[in-house]
C-alpha cells in the first residue's frame, strides 16, 4: 500500500493512516464513555455529517447526536477499518452492532450497521463527513 504523507491536510508529517487512527480512537471514545474531547479537538466548529436520511450541521449538532445515541444503545461494538488517503480526503469502512434499549413506542431491537464513510479535511481537521451503508434492526425475542 502507498503511503502519502499530508501535511498540509493532516498535519505536520502525519499520514492519512495515522490521521485516521485518531479519528477512530476519539470516535470509540466519545461512544463508550461520553468523553468528546478528543473528537472535538480535530472536527471543524461547522463540521458537517451527511449520515442517510440526515444532516448534522456544526460540532454541537455532532456532539449531541453522540451523547443521545449513546444513551439509547448497550453492548454497542464498533470496528473501523482505514480504507485509502490522500490529498484532503480520508476513506474508512464501519460496522457495528448493539442493542437498541427499548422506549415507550419501540420493545428492544438488535441493530447493526454496514457503512462506508468519507471524510474531507480542511486546514488539519474534519470539515465534512459522508456516510452511507446499511442499518438492520430486528426485535429480540422475548
Amino acid at each position: 500500500m502507498l503511503t502519502v504523507l499530508l501535511p498540509a491536510a493532516c498535519g505536520r508529517g502525519i499520514s492519512p493512516q495515522e490521521f485516521a487512527d485518531r479519528f477512530i480512537a476519539a470516535e470509540n471514545q466519545a461512544w463508550k464513555t461520553g468523553s468528546i474531547d478528543d473528537l472535538k479537538a480535530i472536527e471543524d466548529p461547522a463540521v458537517v455529517y451527511h449520515l442517510p436520511g440526515l444532516d448534522l450541521s456544526g460540532w454541537k449538532a455532532h456532539e449531541d447526536f453522540i451523547l443521545n445515541g449513546r444513551n439509547s444503545v448497550v453492548d454497542l461494538k464498533q470496528t473501523w477499518k482505514f480504507i485509502s488517503g490522500e490529498n484532503n480526503y480520508i476513506v474508512l469502512t464501519y460496522t457495528s452492532s448493539a442493542v437498541r434499549k427499548a422506549d415507550g413506542k419501540n420493545p428492544p431491537q438488535s441493530t447493526s450497521n454496514d457503512y462506508l464513510f468519507v471524510l474531507r479535511l480542511r486546514n488539519q481537521r474534519i470539515a465534512e463527513v459522508w456516510a452511507n451503508g446499511s442499518t438492520t434492526n430486528n426485535p429480540l425475542a422475548n
